[in-house]
């Protein structure tokens, strides 16, 4: 993963819908897929290049910690990524307390007209992007 298009979220989409899919049928609880796709996620983003911090809780925040943040060597981030079934207000308030170049909630419930309804919380700062692993 080197050149520009992997640098871009939307891009990820289908590596990270596929990690879903590798999970056995069996083991597929909630907690399962967000720490899989966590493990992916860091994968992905250490492959770019970047020192990678999984659930990083950024100063004076104690509701939600950060999945994953991706830093350059001079501790800019670039990416930080909240993983939740739905858009919610804890995550947006977490990604809002602190400056990155890349804000990123993937959203992971079977009910898209609800991730739709939670995405009110978003503002223009955070992109979105819903895993719909099963949908062909």
């Amino acid at each position: 993963m080197s050149d520009e298009k992997d640098r871009n979220p939307l891009h990820w989409k289908e590596k990270l819908e596929e990690a879903w899919r590798s999970i056995p049928k069996a083991f597929r609880s909630d907690r399962a897929v967000h720490r899989t796709l966590q493990c992916h996620l860091f994968r992905m983003v250490q492959e770019l290049g970047f020192r990678t911090v999984a659930d990083y809780i950024p100063p004076r925040i104690i509701d939600r910690p950060v999945d994953l943040i991706a830093v350059t060597s001079e501790n800019e981030i670039v990416y930080a990524i909240c993983i939740d079934a739905l858009v919610t207000l804890p995550a947006v308030k977490t990604l809002n307390s602190f400056a990155a170049q890349n804000k990123l909630i993937l959203t992971t419930s079977p009910l898209e007209k609800k991730v739709q309804e939670s995405r009110f919380f978003l503002n223009e700062d955070i992109q979105h992007l819903h895993l719909k692993p099963f949908e062909r």
